[in-house]
């Protein structure tokens, strides 16, 4: 599962089901709050699923695994955190929303190069998907971690400035079964292939 923004082309190298957030790519989803999209998505998963999960992506997992631990064998969480807003203050989440409200395709080109190494482009409908962000900076799963009973890989790149370095490790502290694997770089790994070995290991 990708994170806001994206699709489900950034995890194209990867084998198995690739999901998609609602309103973008070619989605089918149309929950816009992360408790019902958990829901939702857990309706279609098989059981005892391995979820590979990226940025908002990762907090939507964290649901899926305390609400429905059937169908999660194990959590591979990727630039994600528990509780976005405790990373950054009101006025920046606020400025944010406004600014991409404002300029659109050009915020969400700024976005996606800052969270993203490569050129990226696919299909994003700002305005409804703008109401699912909303609903992640308000989420916090941090209450619910300590009773999650998955196994948790948390893969985390040094210099994030999307998801900052500290998250993970308030995630790790948290969770009773995590591995934190670090790599250099920012929200997303330039060097896909990282994500395959960490996979095969899992």
């Amino acid at each position: 599962m990708h994170g806001w923004g994206f699709s489900s082309r950034v995890f194209k190298n990867l084998p198995g089901i690739k999901l998609e957030l609602p309103y973008h790519g070619k989605s089918k989803f149309k929950s816009l709050t992360l408790r019902l999209l958990a829901k939702e998505i857990a309706s279609v998963i098989p059981n005892n699923s391995i979820l590979v999960a990226w940025s908002l992506g990762g907090t939507l997992a964290l649901l899926i695994a305390f609400f429905y631990p059937s169908k999660v064998r194990h959590l591979m969480l990727l630039g994600s955190t528990a509780c976005f807003s405790s990373l950054w203050e009101k006025r920046e989440l606020r400025g944010f929303l406004l600014r991409l409200r404002r300029e659109k395709e050009k915020f969400l080109e700024e976005f996606r190069s800052r969270a993203y190494p490569k050129s990226f482009n696919d299909f994003i409908d700002i305005g409804k998907s703008a109401k699912l962000l909303e609903d992640y900076f308000l989420t916090d799963v941090r209450s619910y971690v300590p009773y999650i009973k998955t196994p948790i890989t948390l893969l985390h790149g040094t210099n994030d400035s999307v998801v900052p370095f500290r998250a993970c490790i308030e995630l790790y502290n948290l969770a009773k079964k995590a591995k934190l694997i670090t790599f250099y770089g920012g929200h997303f790994p330039k060097d896909e292939s990282i994500i395959l070995e960490v996979l095969k290991g899992i």
